[in-house]
Parts: structure tokens; sequence; C-alpha cells
């Protein structure tokens, strides 16, 4: 189980950094939303529900390979193939989980996002 979680953790800071390089390359493009009136607040929800809907893609591209690997092991001979079963609480766990870890790797970048200046970024422009 902490292997998995150490797993888990890694995903966590390379997620982190790669939604960071996401949103700051869009700095120019925030700084132009403040500029037009959107507030931090909205920049920052934007954020997180991309960072929500990363997590969310990526639940449900796990559920396909737990289903691809229950199938392959429901297919042995072997006695404890009958065990292999999806549980439906464990896949709204797995599913909760997902998004709830997408989210709190999303919450440095969407607050660094959210603190662009919009005169520097339209000057640079």
């Amino acid at each position: 189980m902490w292997l998995a979680f150490g797993f888990l953790l890694v995903c966590l800071v390379n997620t982190v950094g790669l939604l960071l390089a996401k949103f700051l390359r869009r700095s120019g493009e925030i700084g132009v939303r403040r500029a037009l009136g959107a507030s931090r607040r909205e920049i920052f929800k934007q954020c997180l529900v991309e960072a929500g809907t990363v997590g969310l893609a990526g639940g449900l591209l796990g559920l396909l390979f737990a289903l691809a690997g229950l199938w392959a092991v429901r297919q042995r001979p072997a006695e404890y193939a009958s065990l292999a079963h999806l549980d439906g609480s464990m896949l709204l766990l797995t599913f909760a989980m997902a998004i709830f870890a997408s989210l709190l790797a999303g919450l440095l970048p969407a607050w660094r996002a959210m603190q662009v200046t919009p005169a520097l970024q339209l000057k640079s422009q």
C-alpha cells in the first residue's frame, strides 16, 4: 500500500509540474482575460476545472485499464480467476480519489496563474 501511495505522490508532483507549465504558458491569455474584467477568483476556478477534467479523464482511463486487466485475469484457468471482479464502492472511491488528487495537484498552478498581472502581460505582447 505504501508503494502505491509513493507512486501516487510521484504522479502528483509530475502533474503539478505539467499543470504549472500549461497554465503559465497561457499567461498572455490570462492577462487579457484579467484586463477585460475577469476576477482572480474566476481564473482560479477555471484552472481548477481544467485540473479536475484531467483527473476525470485519468479516472476513466484507469477504469478501462482495470477492466482489461480483470478480463485478462478471468481468462486464466487458475482457481483464483473467479475472484477477479470490480467492486462498486471501490470504483467510486477510485474516481473520487482521482478527482481529489488532480484538484490537489492543480491548487499551486491555479494559484500561480491567478497571480498573473495583466499590465505586464499586455506590455510584453
